[in-house]
């Protein structure tokens, strides 16, 4: 199996940098998606803007006479080849075939759009329309969105940690030895509620790849399966290999602090063994964030990268590309490179397969806003139960809870849950937001900490222009001194008076539907809107966003969700530049 490309169209796309403030896919060097976008512009970002409008995944039975299924990204490297000596064609779906027979032009795409291509009975326009893939008999506008959560990094990291140290075997990229500390991926899902029906994983970079993990172990090459220990390993060193005694053609980096006093083939030992972690630390520090270089190439690995240990644990072979490889360990095409399918900078987390009746979300990447903002998504076979209709499911709150007036959501800096409870009407869309949030207006936020983030939830059937009392219960003691701040998106944050503020744990607010201090949307219409969050004085919260990766997103619609069973806001994924396998391989990323 290869790591995933995002295809689009029938040809590999080329980033083209949008101007500051608009986000869209464009495609130099081909003519497939700009035609699709040329007559349904409302639908860059959308998860119909990717490989997955024309092209189809596969399987093949493997050596060993398992089945193996592969997405499209990845489907489209074992039939094409990275030497492009496959056949294409045989990766198009439905839709692009007859988008292709019809000319591939703008013309086809309008010309196909009353056709059935995949036969589902809906015609391709009405299937485009409800953000459906026309090429998929499967996905049609009867299928309804997948439960989804989100995490923080925050909320990952007060989970729990796993530290490992391991090699990171590279193909061309250069080998290294480094301590990863995150959090094991089988805990992640579990913690997601994964149904007993999940099979694999695909997780996704802000720029695209894709690469899938099965849960169980599967014996073929460069499949990396979620649950188990994997092999124990040895620490090999060779002063060869050493890039810092041999510049010209050494390969692997032995600098790592972890490295220090290991000697050839001392045994890695590690507690609880080797296991596929989601890691939020390299060597005692918070991952780099991944940003699109001036090249368009992926640089950095965090917040959030998954890794992988080897299945075959090896020696760190020389770079293939080298030209020295009369060495103590020269290239191996047959070794286990298990950097090549440890995804960088990865924001979704996709629980195969999709529940029957349910679809993907509308982004298909969660994008550079995720990055910026340290979170990631989980969506798709995972328990959707939410008792009480509040936004949160039922995993997350930690119970089962039928009582419309009360919500607890785990806190944005943590894993511990604030609880909400209203006087009056019902709790909807709960979430729990990092105080810097795109989604929240900054204007007149005070320097100080945020040491829950914040919360926004809406209070729907009261009587228009009424007034409840909302009770929020935190983790931990309120200082007296602490301040309360709602935050209208058109004024920005504005300090209110609360109650009970007597240094425990709970406080009370007093909300009015209508009043533009205490409801955010400002209208008598018997529906309080709460952002809010609580303030401390002491070291100002930092800031989550690393600035570097553009900060670029759509909200489809409208608002903004960080947890539920709707869509969430994931943001627009900026692709890669490709400009051919040839560059994609040259640049394929450790």
């Amino acid at each position: 199996m290869k790591k995933g490309i995002v295809l689009m169209g029938l040809l590999l796309p080329v980033l083209f940098i949008a101007p500051a403030g608009f986000c869209a896919y464009e495609h130099a060097g081909e003519r497939d998606a700009a035609n699709f976008l040329a007559v349904y512009p409302e639908k860059a970002g959308t998860k119909l803007d990717h490989c997955s409008l024309c092209h189809s995944g596969g399987s093949y039975v493997d050596n060993k006479g398992k089945t193996v299924t592969l997405g499209s990204c990845q489907w489209c490297h074992y039939s094409y080849g990275y030497d492009g000596s496959g056949d294409l064609t045989t990766t198009i779906n439905a839709y692009g075939h007859d988008y292709q027979f019809n000319g591939r032009s703008t013309s086809a795409i309008l010309a196909i759009k009353n056709l059935d291509s995949d036969g589902d009975t809906f015609a391709n326009e009405v299937e485009i329309q409800a953000d459906r893939y026309p090429g998929d008999s499967t996905d049609d506008p009867t299928k309804v969105p997948a439960p989804f959560r989100v995490y923080t990094r925050a909320q990952l990291e007060a989970m729990g940690s796993h530290s490992e140290f391991l090699l990171m075997n590279t193909s061309r990229s250069g080998d290294y030895y480094a301590e990863y500390a995150g959090i094991p991926m089988e805990d992640v899902l579990t913690d997601a509620g994964m149904l007993d029906t999940a099979t694999a994983i695909r997780v996704y970079a802000p720029d695209g790849f894709a690469t899938d993990h099965p849960l169980d172990y599967e014996p073929t090459q460069n499949v990396y399966n979620v649950r188990g220990i994997y092999p124990e390993a040895v620490y090999h060193y060779n002063e060869q290999a050493d890039q810092a005694l041999n510049k010209s053609y050494g390969w692997c980096d032995y600098s790592s602090p972890s490295c220090r006093g290991r000697n050839d083939g001392d045994f890695i030992a590690v507690p609880g063994g080797l296991k596929m972690i989601l890691a939020y630390k390299r060597e005692g520090a918070y991952l780099d964030s991944g940003i699109l270089n001036a090249e368009n190439k992926l640089d950095g690995e965090g917040p959030l990268r998954v890794v992988p240990p080897q299945k075959v644990p090896g020696f760190p072979d020389q770079l293939s590309t080298s030209s020295v490889q009369n060495v103590v360990w020269p290239y191996d095409s047959t070794a286990d490179h298990n950097a090549g399918f440890s995804t960088r900078s990865v924001t979704i987390i996709k629980v195969l397969p999709m529940p029957q009746g349910m679809t993907d979300i509308n982004v298909y990447e969660a994008g550079w806003n995720y990055v910026d903002q340290n979170k990631i998504i989980v969506y798709g076979a995972i328990d959707g139960t939410d008792s009480n209709g509040n936004g949160i499911l039922d995993s997350e709150e930690g119970t089962s809870d039928p009582d419309p007036k009360s919500a607890r959501v785990r806190q944005a800096n943590g894993a511990d849950r604030i609880v909400i409870t209203t006087s009056a009407g019902e709790l909807k869309k709960v979430e729990a937001l990092n105080h810097d949030d795109p989604s929240i207006n900054q204007v007149g936020k005070p320097v100080m900490a945020f040491p829950y983030g914040l919360t926004k939830f809406e209070i729907t059937g009261l009587v228009p222009g009424s007034s409840v009392e909302i009770s929020l219960v935190f983790p931990g003691n309120v200082p007296t001194t602490a301040s309360y701040y709602k935050i209208s998106p058109a004024t920005g944050w504005q300090e209110i008076v609360f109650g009970s503020n007597d240094g425990d744990n709970t406080i009370t607010l007093t909300l009015t539907d209508g009043d533009p201090r205490t409801d955010a949307d400002g209208i008598v219409n018997g529906t309080i809107v709460d952002p809010g969050a609580l303030a401390t004085t002491g070291t100002p919260t930092p800031v989550t966003s690393s600035g570097g990766g553009g900060g670029c997103f759509i909200d489809s619609l409208g608002v903004q969700s960080s947890v539920g069973t709707g869509f969430p806001w994931p943001g627009l994924a900026l692709i890669v530049a490709l400009f051919g396998l040839a560059k994609f391989w040259k640049q394929r990323r450790n």
